[in-house]
């Protein structure tokens, strides 16, 4: 899996989000999956998560075997010391 696909996937459905994709056990297809989008604002934690396995139910069918999600808003992203370049 190419991490830039993964990210451009989740780009095109979350238009302003920032996207960190990290590999988590050296086989690139468990992935850690930091995101930030103002969409995420006033919806709930298992909703942010639903919204972005929509966006990758392709792609885990194919490629990836395990996602782990950190999904924020870019004013939690600034209060936890995360910087977007926003």
């Amino acid at each position: 899996m190419e991490f830039e696909n993964v990210k451009n996937i989740i780009k095109a459905g979350l238009t302003d989000a920032y996207v960190e994709v990290q590999d988590m056990t050296g086989t690139r297809d468990h992935l850690d999956l930091l995101i930030v989008s103002d969409q995420f604002v006033g919806i709930r934690l298992i909703q942010q998560h639903q919204l972005v396995m929509n966006l990758l139910t392709d792609s885990l069918k194919a490629e990836i075997h395990a996602v782990q999600l950190k999904t924020m808003s870019f004013e939690d992203a600034k209060k936890r010391g995360i910087n977007t370049g926003k």
